[in-house]
């Protein structure tokens, strides 16, 4: 490897670090009950259902129409969707290693530990800490992208995460870990 490929490399892992961290913090003390009462509930549900389903099915082409108050229909929104759709067998995979947690404010965690770091090399890790920044990056592009083309006040989008984070459960696999209501990590049967 070149030196200049060894600093970029060493950059890049600083800062996927960093960005990690960040989101760790900010599901722990950033996430707010869920207030449905600012939201069309139901629409927004079904919504999150078929955008989910999509994803997980790999459907880089669902056109999602506007419901109720509801815009789905932003480049911002849709091409974050395509590119989870794109990645959704990776992100598939790492669930079922038992070493990432679908939290509950609607983004995904890697447990760190040492049994991960048995488990894994130094370049698995890189690439996962990769795939999990850039899904989490997608997902608050669809969650704040639908808070503000649908021009609903900042305190729906913890609906929001909510609704998207619900319909994400419900497609998980046997073995697969999530947050429970209560924030413990469980696994799903």
């Amino acid at each position: 490897m070149k030196k200049t490929q060894i600093c970029a490399a060493a950059v890049t892992l600083a800062m996927s670090a960093l960005l990690c961290g960040c989101a760790a913090i900010s599901s722990t003390f950033g996430h707010a009950k869920p207030n449905y009462s600012t939201v069309p509930a139901d629409a927004l549900k079904k919504a999150a259902q078929t955008i989910e389903r999509a994803v997980k099915d790999g459907n880089r082409d669902l056109v999602l129409a506007d419901q109720d108050i509801l815009k789905f229909s932003a480049p911002e929104i849709v091409q974050a969707i395509r590119t989870r759709a794109a990645r959704a067998q990776l992100v598939t995979k790492l669930l079922s290693t038992g070493f990432a947690v679908e939290h509950k404010d609607g983004l995904i965690d890697i447990l760190r530990g040492r049994d991960y770091k048995k488990a894994t090399t130094s370049d698995e890790r890189d690439r996962n800490a990769l795939l999990v920044m850039s899904e989490n990056a997608n997902r608050w592009s669809i969650y704040e992208g639908v808070v503000k083309f649908s021009k609903l006040p900042p305190r729906s989008l913890s609906a929001v995460q909510d609704a998207f984070f619900q319909a994400r459960v419900e497609l998980l696999v046997s073995g697969q870990k999530y947050q429970d209501d209560a924030g413990k990590t469980v696994v799903k049967p």
